[in-house]
């Protein structure tokens, strides 16, 4: 593969990334806020930053499973699961930038 196809992959793979993050926002977000379901985890006392860390923990954990056994659940794939963790860092990412603690900040 050369470098301009792995770009063009990685652009395909981004765009389709951010189309499941629509469709999945939509889905879990019933109002203005796209943090709004990491942040119901603030009711328990659990910072929003952590429970996205604990969703991109199960990700791991799941993927880190399915390179040694087949899914049983078919629509969830280790592919599907790879690109949710990529979903989850970017949405970390953004939630850190929003409350201005991002690592770069320091």
């Amino acid at each position: 593969m050369t470098q301009d196809k792995f770009l063009a992959r990685m652009a395909e793979l981004y765009a389709a990334n951010v189309e499941i993050s629509r469709k999945k926002n939509s889905d879990y977000n019933a109002g203005t806020d796209p943090f709004g379901n990491f942040k119901i985890s603030e009711m328990f006392g659990i910072p929003a930053e952590k429970a996205i860390l604990v969703r991109m923990s199960d990700k791991m954990a799941r993927i880190a499973s399915l390179l040694n056994k087949p899914a049983l659940v078919l629509d969830e794939s280790i592919l599907d699961s790879l690109s949710d963790l990529a979903n989850y860092s970017m949405i970390l990412r953004m939630l850190l930038e929003q409350k201005d603690l991002s690592i770069d900040k320091r």
